[in-house]
């Protein structure tokens, strides 16, 4: 039993430190979005970086309003949030598990809400990005949209949303060995 709670402390060690990582690298991003940002709104004029959509609009001949890249760029960074909120859930889970709470609502509820997160940033990004695409009439392929960001935080999403499941059922199989005693 010992060896189990060993390996379990590992396993929950390793998370946190994936987890501060994680927090780290979106946090350098987001700082790169806000920088951007505010040097947009405070020389009205474009920063000499890239706009960070995925949608490559230096070879796109129209040009964008100042306003219009201001609300896409204030629609990133509050999607971008998203990330941070499922990271939290991701955090939770761990933390109740360092507890011995396994097979209980919360776990299955945090995970779903990790999941429900890093859904709404996948989904997000690519609607803003679709949005920009539509906005310069850009001729920008499509399939450039499918970023390894995208197709991770898909990815991620969903497996959350499979534990949350997983768990959901082991919360069922306990309740009804606990009826069975």
């Amino acid at each position: 039993m010992k060896n189990k709670t060993k390996n379990t402390d590992k396993g929950i060690k390793a998370f946190n430190t994936v987890y501060i990582i994680g927090i780290v690298f979106a946090g350098m991003k987001l700082i790169e979005y806000l920088k951007w940002t505010f040097q947009l709104i405070r020389k009205w004029n474009l920063p000499e970086e890239p706009f960070f959509s995925k949608v490559n609009l230096t070879s796109i001949d129209t040009e964008i309003s100042i306003t219009a890249y201001l609300i896409f760029a204030i629609c990133y960074i509050i999607v971008f949030g998203f990330i941070f909120l499922g990271l939290y859930q991701l955090n939770k889970t761990t933390k109740l598990f360092a507890e011995k709470i396994t097979f209980q609502k919360e776990v299955g509820s945090a995970f779903k809400k990790a999941g429900k997160s890093f859904l709404a940033f996948a989904f997000g990004t690519l609607i803003i990005d679709i949005a920009v695409l539509a906005w310069t009439l850009g001729s920008s392929k499509v399939i450039d949209l499918l970023s390894t960001e995208l197709i991770v935080f898909l990815i991620l999403g969903y497996l959350t949303f499979f534990l949350a499941d997983i768990f959901e059922e082991g919360i069922t199989l306990k309740e009804e060995n606990e009826l069975t005693i």
